[in-house]
């Protein structure tokens, strides 16, 4: 066995997402351990069926966090024509309307069109604003959000408020179910989180107006957190040793696909209350989960619910074709271990050595910029080409080479210079797609390429920086730290949004900001030791020892 898996088989605990542990002795956290080590094993049938399904999660969750692309495309509009012209074709009229490219907000980011016209009347010295509305090129999508309510001209920062409020509610879904989910168990918020995201969605589909959208979207937003963190520490939970590395990682890869199959799901149906209708009730599917995921053993046993416990080690050693009777004796053995009240880290408690303030403060710094440039950049999918569904499949599909060179990559080159080249390599991506314009390519095939790639580096950066932050944190902080860490990466995907709107302002002005983040978050890595064939640092006083 290597030194960096014997490290990680005397791990006593795992990032979740801010949870904390129930109030455990190093001892009894260790016997606890031991014992689904002997009864179950690190990794067999029974933990594989376990992290299956909650990796499958990630589809619903890539639907709901990303399904802004297909929500609100990129739209062509123009003036709708006064009561005197309402005869006339679309061709017909912008054949004859004169738009004022001088005096009109002319957008080439989220949609695409001319606020005001010259008064084709009057005399074109004078302009005159769409006072009847504005028509729309329902060619590829028939009915968007930015159709039906207008989101266009002065009302464009209405779509960006609606994916802010979505991202701030899965950042509080991830605080409020994290907790909860330490109280009352797993499963049960588990099960709670999926049914409340789909019935949100279903009411987001067909709601009337605008704002109760954004109410819907955000109540959904929240199910969806608790949802992530959930699944994310029962699948944790139930493996040992080295699969605490592999696991979290291979964990990811649904999250693509879950943005291919959101793609096909949108060029079937174009109208976008029927595509939200269908990730809504598909996501509802889930349900059936409550026959097929048990209740994790180690909050059972961290509770003391430890009968419970046992039945479900049982039927799990049975599964990975191991002797039940040794679930009993080893329950036997962990209720003569004492335990502790230990009393649960603060915020504070990440600053409160040199070393503890330096880790923490970078690797908030780290995730703030990873949410802005991985929401951003999937937000931005959408103005790579002029076949959105053809990008955004090919963006989800080319995740999976990513995550596997991530896996071979942090076993070979270490965890700090992965993560620093591969944002090296999502930067140089970035500034490739602005050299090539827009439309000078069958399908922009470069451009497409170079996302293609960019993407790639993101989905090797992220899961790695999801197993270089708890590996830097000790034992008695470490759900605390990252927790706190994958906290900023939510504040950064509320940015994200914002980031996409300079298109506004600037073609090149997005695709440049995200460039100098993936270029900063390079730099911002390095700092930060080493932790391949380290051992894991339990106390704060390791951290200076092992530095």
């Amino acid at each position: 066995m290597s030194k960096e898996d014997a490290s990680l088989e005397n791990q006593d605990t795992f990032p979740s997402y801010g949870t904390t542990n129930e109030p455990k002795s190093t001892k009894a956290l260790q016997q606890c351990d031991d014992i689904l080590k002997t009864t179950i094993g690190d990794f067999g049938r029974w933990q594989l069926k376990i992290s299956l399904l909650m990796a499958l999660l990630k589809f619903p969750i890539a639907w709901f966090s990303l399904s802004i692309v297909f929500l609100a495309p990129p739209t062509i509009f123009w003036c709708k024509p006064p009561a005197k012209y309402a005869t006339l074709q679309d061709n017909e009229w912008l054949k004859k309307m004169v738009p004022d490219e001088k005096n009109s907000l002319k957008q080439e980011g989220l949609n695409s069109g001319y606020c005001v016209m010259k008064d084709i009347e009057n005399g074109p010295e004078n302009t005159l604003p769409c006072v009847d509305g504005y028509s729309y090129n329902t060619t590829v999508f028939h009915s968007s959000i930015v159709t039906e309510w207008d989101l266009v001209c002065g009302h464009q920062s209405l779509i960006d408020i609606s994916q802010i409020s979505l991202m701030l509610g899965i950042l509080i879904g991830n605080i409020f179910f994290g907790i909860m989910a330490d109280r009352s168990g797993r499963k049960l918020v588990l099960m709670m989180c999926i049914s409340l995201q789909s019935v949100f969605g279903i009411i987001a589909s067909w709601i009337p107006w605008y704002w109760g959208f954004v109410l819907a979207r955000f109540l959904l937003a929240v199910c969806n957190g608790g949802t992530i963190v959930t699944s994310f520490v029962i699948c944790m939970e139930c493996v040992g040793g080295k699969w605490r590395t592999i696991v979290p990682i291979l964990y990811q890869i649904p999250f693509g696909f879950g943005n291919t199959i959101m793609s096909g799901i949108a060029y079937a149906l174009r109208d976008w209350r029927m595509f939200h209708f269908a990730i809504s009730v598909l996501s509802g599917l889930y349900i059936f989960y409550i026959w097929f995921v048990p209740e994790s053993p180690r909050w059972l046993i961290a509770v003391g619910r430890k009968d419970e416990a046992m039945a479900i080690l049982q039927k799990a050693a049975i599964f990975n074709k191991k002797d039940p009777a040794n679930v009993e004796m080893a329950m036997t053995e962990l209720s003569n271990v004492p335990t502790e009240d230990n009393q649960k880290p603060s915020f504070s408690a990440l600053f409160s050595t040199k070393q503890l303030k330096k880790r923490s403060t970078l690797l908030c710094l780290n995730w703030t910029i990873c949410g802005i440039t991985f929401f951003a950049f999937s937000q931005y999918l959408g103005h790579i080409s002029g076949n959105l569904f053809f990008t955004v499949a090919v963006g989800g599909l080319i995740t999976l080479p990513g995550t596997i060179f991530c896996v071979c990559l942090v076993a070979r080159c270490g965890r700090r210079l992965t993560i620093a080249v591969a944002h090296l390599v999502t930067a140089c991506c970035f500034l490739a797609i602005l050299a090539v314009p827009k439309g000078a390519f069958v399908q922009d095939w470069p451009r497409v390429l170079f996302a293609g790639l960019g993407i790639i580096g993101l989905s090797v950066s992220m899961p790695a920086l999801y197993l270089f932050t708890g590996e830097l944190f000790p034992t008695v902080l470490r759900n605390a730290g990252v927790g706190a860490s994958i906290m900023f990466s939510r504040i950064g995907s509320m940015v994200a949004p914002i980031i996409v709107s300079l298109q506004g302002l600037s073609n090149f002005l997005p695709l440049v900001v995200l460039t100098v983040a993936a270029f900063l978050e390079a730099l911002l890595i390095l700092p930060l030791p080493e932790t391949k064939g380290m051992p894991l640092p339990e106390t704060v006083e390791d951290l200076d020892r092992l530095e």
